[in-house]
């Protein structure tokens, strides 16, 4: 129906597609009112402070009925006079800026008032899309409550989670209890494997990332967009307290970083689907929480304990190692890969069960997508075949970029725009990418490319046409 009236403005008017298809969208789709005002000799489409003139773009998700500017991809909005133009707002100031407070508890709490409620739809829609019905609900609650339980209990253990725990405290006290299903939505989204809602094929989501001993750590952002909002809603911060102090990266404000943490330690975090110990997914069992009274570990709170920690890459791989040992074992399965310049890389992946760790490697580089390559074992279920066939796919194109560079007589040390380039190849980003995140602690700092709310954005190309990255300091 969109096309047929475009069409039929455009053949009244004498205007291209793309001038009727804004002057539609800025009257609400009123086909004889977008024709009186393309056809008045007052009406112009709007002219961007960049000066460009009816070039640009409709986004997506939240912004599905804003167009933007396609030279410099910032908002334009109109008011009833279609030659007033006028700038709103950059597309890209993702920045929440430098949080400062005395104590972890008053940092986690100011972090989430920051956030204000765009944390609220990531948590709506993974409730339509993946506890919709009453036992995907019951595993979501039970999730839920096994992660409040488990973080608490191993804020009190040996092996330690006081700082995650301690700023979790304070963000709860501004959320209230949904801050647990936010902080399990990876693992319900894992338990579910696939969401069996909707009629459409599910696409396989996962992330590609490039761990460097020259000092560099970089993935791609690969989620379900409809959940994430096709990106609008990611942020970067800075967070600092007496002696923890980070800088993140936060998908949609979900409260799952990666990024740079307290003692230089960069983290990047991969979804997994291991075989548990019994053969069966160790991603399937979400009932074994169920009214057990047994805590558990989200993985949203192991990362938030590496970057606002003291702990160096040695110490982080002890700590990761001691978790599926403990009365709290972590509630599913990822993979990690850290790195921490003067200490090398090194990847971890783990099931609720058992974990296994790389050596830890001082030269060339390590790759990781979402299939086990330690000891670990996928599972076998045909719901994520086709993601661990594309995990794989994924990896052997970074791990053939890789190659070509050594056959080509280069050093096997990685620079920032060779990684930016290996992150961007075909085969490694898609139409599910958000970002492509690349930390530098050396120097403290995040280079992210976010995804450009724009028309096609179905179409990754025109993200890496732009290829426009952004450097966060801190």
């Amino acid at each position: 129906m969109a096309d047929e009236q475009l069409a039929l403005l455009s053949s009244i008017t004498c205007k291209d597609v793309e001038t009727c298809r804004i002057a539609l969208a800025r009257v609400g789709w009123d086909l004889n009112q977008a024709a009186q005002q393309l056809m008045s000799e007052q009406s112009s489409i709007g002219r961007c402070t960049c000066g460009k003139e009816g070039e640009g773009y409709y986004g997506q998700g939240s912004y599905s009925q804003t167009f933007f500017c396609r030279a410099c991809w910032s908002q334009w909005s109109f008011d009833a006079e279609m030659d007033q133009v006028a700038e709103q707002e950059g597309m890209l100031q993702r920045d929440l800026g430098l949080l400062e407070a005395s104590q972890l508890e008053f940092l986690g709490a100011e972090y989430f008032r920051r956030l204000e409620q765009r944390w609220q739809e990531p948590v709506k829609r993974t409730g339509e899309y993946f506890a919709w019905t009453a036992e995907g609900s019951q595993a979501w609650d039970a999730l839920a409550t096994a992660a409040r339980q488990g973080v608490a209990e191993l804020s009190r253990s040996e092996v330690g989670m006081e700082s995650a725990a301690r700023f979790l405290a304070g963000a709860a006290k501004e959320a209230g209890p949904q801050l647990w299903k936010l902080l399990t939505i990876y693992e319900i989204q894992v338990a579910s494997q696939l969401p069996r809602r909707q009629a459409r094929e599910a696409k396989p989501v996962g992330c590609t990332g490039v761990a460097c001993a020259s000092g560099l750590l970089g993935q791609t952002e690969e989620v379900d967009v409809y959940i994430y909002d096709y990106g609008r809603r990611d942020i970067v911060a800075r967070l600092q307290a007496p002696g923890s102090s980070a800088l993140v990266y936060d998908p949609a404000c979900t409260l799952c970083p990666i990024g740079i943490g307290t003692s230089g330690l960069a983290v990047s975090r991969f979804t997994l689907y291991p075989r548990g110990l019994a053969g069966r997914p160790a991603a399937s069992r979400c009932g074994r929480w169920s009214g057990s009274g047994v805590g558990g570990l989200p993985l949203a709170a192991i990362l938030w304990e590496l970057l606002l920690g003291p702990r160096n890459l040695p110490e982080a791989i002890e700590f990761l190692k001691g978790l599926v040992s403990q009365s709290a074992p972590p509630l599913a399965g990822a993979a990690m890969m850290l790195m921490q310049p003067g200490y090398g890389v090194a990847m971890v992946e783990w099931s609720s069960e058992e974990i296994s760790v790389s050596p830890i490697a001082m030269e060339g580089v390590l790759v990781h997508a979402n299939h086990c390559i330690l000891d670990l074992r996928d599972a076998e279920n045909p719901k994520i075949a086709r993601l661990l066939e594309d995990s794989r796919r994924r990896q052997a194109v970074v791990e053939g970029l890789y190659a070509e560079e050594l056959l080509a007589g280069k050093p096997p040390i990685l620079g920032l725009n060779q990684l930016q380039s290996f992150l961007s190849a075909t085969g490694v980003q898609n139409d599910d990418v958000l970002a492509t995140v690349i930390s530098c602690p050396a120097s403290r700092a995040l280079y992210v490319r976010f995804r450009l709310q724009v028309t096609g954005m179905e179409r990754v190309e025109d993200t890496i046409s732009c290829d426009f990255w952004q450097c966060f300091e801190g």
